[in-house]
């Protein structure tokens, strides 16, 4: 679904209500895909989310970020905070149930500044960053401070996960996995993307530009 683009034109699907209604009437196996930069400014993503996870119609994610109208930007670059509140729902969501979501993550952005295999990279860790900060998140605490409509102690519970640094976390994973604790530089110091630029250079020539996707 999409309520706008940065132009003058029609959506046919243009909220979630519309995509629930029509993946419901499409069958079980449609669900509805949400578009994180496909919203309205200010407009609370992480309640969609839970909605759809309570109606058992969250199919998946297309993960970006957006400030306006400009969508497709890498992931946390402008609010990572919504974006961990995103991943609360979800963590919260598989809690209660004990058992993991099926979900698809998906990447739909639009790299026409910064290099876009390190861009995608970027956001591959901030998602893996602000996931983790999600687990952190202590939910005995948080249940007993909503119970008692500790508001106070509830928001305190949250931001102490998001503003856990959970960077070092991440690494100590992925040298477990037997992979290099900080992708981004291991990309850069393996010279991949200068060495098939050659390549591809040397097989087709110089190409212009792209200016999308």
């Amino acid at each position: 679904y999409k309520p706008f683009e940065p132009a003058f034109y029609h959506t046919d699907i243009a909220d979630w209500g519309m995509a629930c209604l029509l993946a419901k009437a499409a069958g079980p196996q449609a669900r509805v895909l949400v578009d994180t930069g496909h919203h309205f400014v200010g407009q609370n993503i992480e309640q969609i989310v839970a909605w759809l996870i309570d109606e058992k119609m969250l199919g998946g994610f297309h993960f970006n970020d957006h400030k306006y109208a400009d969508d497709d930007l890498t992931v946390g670059s402008i609010d990572p905070y919504q974006m961990f509140r995103i991943f609360n729902e979800i963590v919260a969501a598989e809690d209660e149930l004990g058992s993991p979501l099926d979900i698809a993550y998906m990447v739909d952005q639009s790299h026409n500044l910064k290099p876009k295999i390190e861009a995608m990279i970027q956001t591959v860790t901030v998602c893996h960053e602000l996931f983790a900060k999600a687990l952190l998140v202590d939910r005995k605490r948080l249940r007993e401070a909503q119970a008692a409509d500790d508001l106070m102690i509830s928001e305190e519970t949250v931001r102490g996960a998001f503003f856990t640094d959970t960077r070092p976390l991440i690494a100590h994973v992925r040298q477990e996995m037997g992979l290099e604790p900080d992708a981004l530089a291991a990309h850069r110091a393996s010279g991949y993307e200068a060495r098939v630029a050659r390549e591809r250079t040397a097989k087709h020539g110089h190409a212009a530009e792209a200016s999308y996707a």
